[in-house]
């Protein structure tokens, strides 16, 4: 239904730009403040509402499955980041990905959180700041998940990075705190 909308309005407004309408184009997506604002929101969101997405996952489903399965999904997102773009994106600490990056690392309490998974959460944060993962969907929730290592998501991805050949992401945290102190 939301393709069909989108496709029916760019051919509205081809067709109105072809008949001499110079007005601007109607934007189609949220621009990425409004999908960064939602992606915060979903940090704000209580854990009881996320453990309960996770438990109504699949009736059939344990937790720990649904958990192993949101493990599995960002993993497979953080596989395919190109982390020398992201090193790109946030060697500039006064930038937006910067401002981005200490909003989201706000969020999380760090003293709370596993070395392992501080490691994934940062690189989490990084990735999402700089435009590398996409966090709209089902997926915006389970990576707001794992940034918090909310029942330890962020270990049971770091687990399942370990458990391919593909090198475990960076760790940004240095790159965060000296953002932090430098604003």
């Amino acid at each position: 239904m939301k393709a069909k909308g989108v496709v029916s309005a760019l051919k509205a407004q081809h067709a109105a730009g072809l008949e001499g309408d110079e007005s601007p184009p109607e934007p189609i997506w949220p621009t990425p403040k409004q999908q960064f604002e939602a992606f915060k929101n979903l940090f704000r969101s209580s854990a009881k509402d996320n453990v309960s997405q996770v438990d109504s996952a699949s009736p059939i489903e344990t937790g720990d499955e649904a958990l192993d399965r949101d493990a599995q999904e960002v993993a497979e997102a953080l596989r395919g980041v190109d982390w020398a773009q992201v090193r790109a994106a946030t060697a500039e600490r006064t930038n937006d990905v910067a401002r981005t990056m200490r909003s989201m690392a706000d969020h999380v309490d760090w003293s709370k959180v596993q070395p392992v998974a501080a490691q994934v959460s940062s690189a989490l944060i990084a990735a999402v700041a700089a435009g590398r993962i996409p966090v709209g969907g089902p997926l915006g929730s389970i990576v707001a998940r794992a940034i918090t290592d909310q029942n330890n998501l962020g270990r049971r991805v770091a687990a399942n990075l370990q458990h391919t050949p593909a090198h475990a992401p960076p760790d940004f945290r240095g790159v965060i705190e000296a953002t932090a102190t430098e604003s």
